[in-house]
């Protein structure tokens, strides 16, 4: 009898002992590992028939261990039984979002557990096998705008900021920074054709809304435009989309909003899937849309907020490394960002990295001079650095 292998990826030992003798048996062997690096190593050189993913892993989480294995052609065949500490329904839609194929609390009951282990056995994940949710995300048209412009229709990704006119990338790009994906035929016309009379702004629109459903069904075969693009009653807007800035300003808002009220671990599980979407800034390079530059500004400053807060309930539970990382990538998009140069240097203190915060040090004034800051004012602002951990928490620093 061939066994089956099942892979469970837990940073907990008593929790893998305690797997590892529940579900072993003639037919099937259970491996463990302990952080979601391995685990993907491990499905590379001993592929499973099924994993058991925790949701909090150190280093990559298992959010985005998930969300890694569904966009490996390979990988994404294999069912992944996600694991939490917490029965709330957000956190059971972020587990399902990333493409968990179900998802048990802690404490578990181990029958059920075997149990449910066994249907996904059955069920599996074939090619050419849908789930009725698989089926349903396939109408699903995906708009990647966080450091990239992709758009995905099925098995297809195209970069539209290359293969689309000037004109049809602004309206596009118009139409990704309006907050609820909808902006009106008068907007669109006033701004891109301010000084034509009235019919030849709208005839100007007609043209441009035909020639950009044109180009969508010509990269993107199959696709139904005008399920995803509509015009009504003179409101131009964007259905059946699933656009990664309007997901990461939900995701890192909610989870602010779950750490000011002291939930921490669903602060967490929201900020943890929001930064597993950033991937750079929105919308990099001029589309000519002075309202993406200012939703490019909004989702960079909510980004470094959730990134200060992300950092501290971190640092929380020691997990420095983690924190410290967050922040020196934050760093890039502003430099000299008082904030978070000082909760940097903190953590590299409280971590006893005392060459990389001198380092840091260095640098921040390197940044404050070529900011136009005198000696005197950067002497200033240097000298009052936090050189301890804050006294009650990280968390109310």
């Amino acid at each position: 009898m061939e066994q089956k292998h099942l892979l469970v990826i837990e940073d907990d030992a008593a929790v893998c002992e305690l797997l590892a003798g529940a579900l072993g048996r003639p037919d099937c062997r259970v491996t463990t590992v302990h952080s979601g690096e391995d685990g993907l190593a491990l499905i590379e050189e001993d592929p499973p028939q099924l994993v058991i993913l925790d949701v909090t892993l150190p280093g990559m989480n298992g959010l985005d261990v998930c969300r890694t294995m569904r966009r490996d052609p390979w990988m994404e065949k294999i069912p992944v039984l996600m694991l939490t500490g917490r029965d709330e329904d957000d956190d059971i839609v972020a587990g399902l979002d990333v493409g968990a194929d179900d998802y048990m609390t802690k404490p578990f009951a181990l029958k059920v557990l075997s149990a449910r282990v066994n249907a996904l056995l059955r069920r599996g994940r074939t090619a050419g096998t849908a789930s009725p949710a698989a089926a349903r995300e396939e109408t699903l048209l995906e708009v990647r705008s966080l450091g990239r412009c992709e758009l995905q229709f099925g098995n297809r990704v195209v970069p539209w900021a290359e293969g689309f006119s000037p004109a049809q990338r602004m309206l596009l790009a118009v139409l990704l920074a309006a907050p609820n994906r909808r902006v009106s035929q008068e907007a669109v016309q006033l701004g891109f054709w301010p000084d034509s009379p009235a019919s030849r702004a709208r005839s100007n629109f007609d043209s441009l809304m035909t020639r950009l459903r044109k180009t969508l069904e010509q990269v993107l075969p199959g696709i139904d435009v005008r399920h995803h693009l509509q015009l009504s009653r003179g409101i131009i807007c964007l259905e059946n989309v699933r656009i990664d800035a309007h997901e990461f300003r939900r995701l890192a808002g909610k989870g602010l909003q779950q750490a000011a009220a002291g939930d921490l671990w669903p602060a967490e599980i929201s900020l943890s899937a929001a930064f597993s979407l950033w991937q750079g800034t929105f919308l990099p390079g001029d589309f000519g849309s002075e309202s993406a530059a200012v939703f490019q500004d909004e989702l960079e400053q909510l980004y470094l907020e959730a990134s200060q807060r992300f950092a501290r309930i971190l640092a929380e539970s020691r997990r420095y490394q983690e924190a410290i990382k967050l922040l020196r990538y934050a760093l890039r998009y502003n430099p000299t960002h008082d904030g978070i140069t000082r909760l940097l240097y903190q953590l590299l203190a409280a971590d006893d990295q005392r060459v990389q915060a001198k380092q840091l040090l260095d640098q921040y004034a390197r940044s404050l001079a070529r900011e136009k800051f005198s000696a005197e004012e950067i002497r200033s602002v240097l000298g009052d650095f936090p050189q301890d951990p804050p006294k009650n928490g990280w968390l109310k620093g």
